[in-house]
């Protein structure tokens, strides 16, 4: 057991020591992270850098030092091939260190002043033959205290040995190395500090956004907004949308908080109504007339069934926001079935049809009609039409339903009000007239969830009354 929970604890303790980064960087700003990043990556560009700059300084120089020591030993070869070799040869190009000329068994025959004639400064076979083959040998020479490079060319049984020294090679390399480690550094801290900075004045803007979002509340939405930065860039664009988004909400919430005062308010009146007919007959006791109670009170019970269903059905067109199905709709089969719940109304409902077909939910399209004949039905006089057939708008087949009635009326004004939550005209605020102000507004979502449009406009001809028209897009597909 001791075993089994010591290993347990080291395990953990790996856990925590592989994690360990991921959390440390978590837990960094964005500011900081930011930093670090471009810091680690212009560190590395400056390190890969330096690197080439050095291997192509070693190389160029390298590069001039062969170039002078072929121009020698071509110079030289041509003498060594016309029979003409003095005891004492003269470089002919610059930088040359040393110059022998060597028999088949690798004894000098000549060689340059100031370098010794007798003892050769290649004293392996192995390299002579490496440099009679074209390659180029580093040596080590104590004569000189430096490091030699040998380029040889034969000509006949005799090799031009032609050795630079790589000091000056190396001492320029070194320099080179000094100044990157001494500059490097200071490049990269001054990156790292421009970087915070640029990134502190570009983040300046999203700390003004987010002490503003601090500041922004429920109740004090309609008031405020987010501040917008003067330069047009990403953070500009994502002000103006942030903020568009804030008017949005501040919409949805006016729309949210008015139509729950007005539910509450709707509820209200049935309610009191419910309270005060029964605490009337509570005390008036044995001798209340219970009939006409129990038929007023039930009077109230259908308003608020018939009010709570319509805030249910605008509760889900609000969260689906579109059709929840969509199939072929013989529109004028549906409403002759509506009307036909409607055989003895108060007034008679009559129905002008054309085939039509729309796309769409059954149910919700019934409701439709349904609302709009109801409504008819509350202010008609004689007679309510409906009628429904094909029709074009914008070069687009539509289906078109009409329902027409002739009560009184709705001023010109109010027309576009009727389609708001609650709202009802004067002549239907009375408790008897049974409307909840929600029938038309459920009639307008639906509507709009079928990509179609619904408006009240006045009878034909001027008659009193009104007449709701509803444009529905039309198709001819049997699959949709």
């Amino acid at each position: 057991m001791p075993a089994a929970a010591s290993l347990a604890r080291g395990r953990r303790a790996a856990a925590r020591l592989v994690s360990w980064p991921t959390r440390w960087w978590a837990q960094q700003s964005l500011r900081a992270r930011l930093t670090l990043i471009a810091t680690a990556l212009f560190s590395l560009a400056v390190i890969a850098g330096v690197i080439l700059v050095l291997v192509v300084q070693r190389y160029a120089l390298t590069r001039v030092l062969d170039q002078s020591a072929n121009k020698t030993a071509r110079d030289i070869g041509r003498k060594v091939a016309a029979g003409v070799l003095p005891q004492t040869l003269v470089a002919t190009s610059g930088g040359i260190t040393a110059v022998q000329v060597v028999d088949a068994n690798g004894r000098p025959l000549a060689a340059t002043a100031g370098t010794d004639a007798v003892n050769p400064l290649l004293t392996s076979e192995e390299q002579l033959d490496e440099v009679r083959g074209g390659s180029r040998l580093t040596i080590e020479s104590s004569e000189y205290s430096a490091r030699l490079r040998v380029l040889g060319r034969k000509v006949g049984d005799k090799t031009v040995l032609v050795f630079t020294e790589l000091n000056r090679v190396d001492d320029s390399v070194r320099i080179l190395t000094r100044a990157a480690l001494i500059g490097g550094p200071l490049a990269v801290l001054l990156m790292a500090t421009a970087t915070y900075g640029a990134v502190t004045l570009s983040l300046r803007p999203v700390a003004a956004l987010r002490h503003g979002a601090a500041d922004i509340t429920a109740a004090g939405l309609a008031r405020q907004r987010l501040p917008v930065p003067g330069a047009q860039d990403e953070i500009h664009r994502l002000a103006i949308t942030l903020n568009a988004m804030l008017d949005r909400i501040d919409s949805a919430t006016s729309r949210q908080r008015t139509f729950v005062g007005d539910a509450a308010h709707e509820l209200r009146s049935p309610l009191a109504s419910l309270r005060v007919q029964l605490e009337v007959a509570q005390r008036l006791g044995p001798s209340v007339d219970w009939d006409g109670v129990i038929e007023d009170v039930l009077v109230d019970v259908d308003r608020l069934d018939r009010l709570v269903e319509d805030l249910l059905t605008l509760a889900r067109l609000d969260e689906s926001g579109s059709v929840g199905r969509r199939e072929p709709v013989a529109l004028d089969e549906l409403v002759a079935s509506v009307a036909g719940g409607y055989v003895h109304a108060r007034v008679p409902v009559q129905v002008q049809a054309t085939p039509v077909t729309v796309a769409g939910d059954p149910d919700a399209l019934r409701r439709v009609v349904i609302n709009l004949v109801d409504n008819a039905m509350r202010y008609a006089a004689s007679e309510v039409v409906v009628t429904v057939g094909p029709t074009t708008r914008d070069g687009q087949p539509r289906a078109l339903l009409t329902v027409e009635d002739d009560g009184p009326g709705i001023p010109a004004a109010e027309r576009s009000k009727v389609f708001d939550r609650f709202y009802r005209v004067q002549e239907s605020r009375s408790r008897e007239s049974g409307g909840t102000g929600l029938g038309l507004p459920i009639v307008r979502d639906i509507v709009r969830n079928h990509d179609g449009r619904v408006r009240m406009t006045e009878r034909a001809g001027g008659a009193s009354g009104l007449r709701a028209v509803v444009l529905l897009p039309a198709t001819s597909d049997p699959a949709v």
